[in-house]
């Protein structure tokens, strides 16, 4: 937007004649008090509900919410584009973790997709109890040099979600994924205790 433009907004002098009409739509809008109040619950609802169903939901809304409905579509486009982004990746690698001799029953995978920035790993496990209080679990990458990168901290208390972790090295040169159980004490430094363990294909 211009800076004529966002003056108009604010005084509703200057601007171009051409954009006045629209940025008149759009200081009435702002002007309303139901845009900037909290919408019925139904109306999200009912926009979904209608998208699901291939009909046209906003037709059969009330005009002063007409405007509340397209903003709360183009969030929930928005939304699902971003995370479509983050999770689609050409190359994704499932690779298969197991538990240690510390934690048997645990077992789970680690899905790896690259970014422009790195890489994601979405790591979902089963069977290992949640980090007792004073301790977390931690994701490394580690080299067969014995060289570890941290991807990520976790404690599993509060839901069974996957969690993820990001790795700015690439996992066809750090291809062991660790689970290991940490202490809250300040050192950076992987503890002995190895949760679990897996190993991507490069």
């Amino acid at each position: 937007m211009s800076d004529d433009q966002a003056r108009y907004l604010e005084t509703g002098s200057g601007a171009d004649p051409a954009d006045r009409e629209f940025l008149d739509s759009v200081r009435a809008a702002l002007r309303n008090e139901v845009t900037w109040s909290d919408p019925p619950p139904e109306v999200a609802a009912r926009i979904m509900d209608d998208i699901a169903a291939g009909s046209r939901p906003l037709a059969r809304l009330r005009p002063a919410w007409l405007g509340v409905a397209v903003v709360l579509g183009a969030l929930l486009i928005a939304v699902i584009t971003a995370v479509a982004g983050v999770f689609t990746s050409q190359q994704e690698e499932v690779v298969a973790m197991e538990g240690t001799e510390i934690e048997r029953s645990a077992i789970g995978k680690a899905t790896i997709g690259a970014t422009g920035s790195g890489w994601w790993i979405r790591l979902q496990v089963d069977g290992l109890p949640p980090a007792p209080e004073g301790a977390y679990y931690e994701g490394w990458m580690w080299n067969d040099e014995g060289q570890g990168v941290s991807i990520g901290t976790f404690h599993l208390r509060d839901d069974d979600e996957p969690v993820m972790m990001w790795s700015g090295v690439d996992p066809a040169d750090y291809p062991s994924i660790w689970v290991t159980l940490e202490d809250e004490d300040g050192d950076p430094a992987a503890s002995d205790r190895v949760v679990m363990r897996g190993r991507t294909e490069g």
